[in-house]
């Protein structure tokens, strides 16, 4: 883990409210793995005074992305930046995905659950057959399609819940189905909780080995606020420490 400013070297508008910042730093780009997560301070004062985290979404040689929506303040003020502004980051945060080999294994996104999940596709598809659902509430929350398609995975399932790309429904709907096909040995997810708990339904009951990357509000990142605790079978755990992967069995839903 280092802290450190970093300049940022673009900010590009995806579309309407979701950006891709890419900064460099060599140090997080050689440490980063997937589900991995940094803690920006948005402001060069106090205000906002709490850092805000974000998943990585790649690496390059000395550079990191992440990819973020604009849901508040924050994220707001981060939307506004430009090339040659500096930020301060902490990280790289948190524990990661499980490193396979040789495995079957069925990705999960829903809308920016997708950043963890692109990170794993960028590092592990050429060492597994990776397959993909990736769904979003329409066509314009669905970004880098294009780019998952030349990745290496073996095949890519879109959902939109209203139609507009894909398959019309949700990213859970066909995930029994996907997983008994393709015999799936591993599920790796992230997206909203509502989304995860329905996810759970559908894998609980099978015999793959099911991960999830959970989001969460955090306000410092390693461990000393407690904002982000998560109930699990064994008690309450820490997503900024503890997590923010963990065996989707291990949680209480």
């Amino acid at each position: 883990m280092i802290d450190e400013k970093v300049k940022i070297e673009e900010n590009i508008k995806i579309n309407e409210n979701f950006f891709l910042l890419r900064f460099t730093s060599e140090y997080i780009s050689q440490k980063a793995k997937p589900g991995n997560f940094l803690m920006l301070r948005i402001s060069k004062g106090n205000d906002p005074f709490l850092r805000r985290p974000f998943s990585i979404f790649y690496t390059d040689g000395k550079n990191v992305s992440i990819y973020y929506k604009v849901v508040g303040r924050g994220t707001k003020i981060l939307s506004q930046m430009h090339s040659g502004e500096e930020i301060d980051v902490l990280g790289p945060l948190g524990n990661s995905f499980p490193e396979i080999e040789d495995k079957k294994v069925l990705l999960i996104a829903g809308g920016i659950g997708i950043v963890p999940i692109y990170f794993f596709i960028s590092k592990f598809s050429s060492l597994n057959e990776i397959y993909l659902s990736y769904g979003a509430s329409n066509s314009r929350e669905l970004n880098f399609v294009s780019e998952i398609e030349g990745s290496g995975i073996k095949e890519l399932f879109l959902y939109t819940d209203d139609g507009s790309e894909g398959k019309k429904g949700f990213v859970t709907s066909d995930i029994k189905k996907i997983i008994e096909e393709k015999e799936i040995k591993y599920t790796f997810s992230c997206g909203p909780t509502p989304m995860i708990k329905t996810l759970f339904k559908e894998v609980g009951n099978t015999e793959t080995f099911n991960f999830v990357s959970l989001e969460s509000r955090m306000g410092c990142g390693f461990g000393a606020c407690n904002t982000c605790v998560v109930k699990t079978k064994k008690g309450y755990r820490k997503v900024c420490v503890d997590g923010p992967v963990f065996r989707m069995e291990d949680i209480e839903w």
